[in-house]
């Protein structure tokens, strides 16, 4: 069971399929949801996993169940993304709660919540990164 993800680790597309299929440790959603500066709660929404799920989990040492694993895989590949764009993890976790007007005043986070939002946000960090005006 994974405990911790780096920036080598979601550009290995065969590793994080094979992460996925074993599921994450709980562990790394905690460390997922603290370098984005946001609540346990939050994480639980953005990820789609029942805080008293991700609590279980983490009390009976289980990891993530497959999709569970997969939606936490796609944030942090998100985050690892925003932290290269902006060369700075503050800088990354805070554009994370900004309401850039591509997003039509919603927050990346809340885009982020879906996979065709999360596809967009990535889209738009890529326009950012190619000093697109955003």
């Amino acid at each position: 069971m994974e405990r911790s993800l780096s920036s080598a680790d979601v550009k290995d597309y065969v590793k994080m399929a094979a992460l996925a299929v074993r599921g994450l440790a709980p562990e790394v959603a905690l460390d997922l949801a603290k370098r984005l500066g946001i609540s346990q709660e939050r994480l639980s929404e953005l990820a789609q996993i029942a805080k008293t799920t991700l609590h279980r989990r983490m009390k009976d040492h289980q990891p993530l169940a497959q999709d569970e694993s997969e939606r936490i895989i796609r944030l942090f590949s998100l985050y690892q993304k925003a932290v290269e764009v902006f060369e700075d993890e503050d800088r990354a976790a805070r554009w994370f709660s900004s309401r850039p007007k591509a997003l039509g005043g919603k927050t990346p986070l809340e885009f982020m919540e879906t996979e065709p939002g999360a596809r967009y946000v990535e889209k738009l960090l890529g326009r950012i990164e190619h000093g697109v005006f955003s």
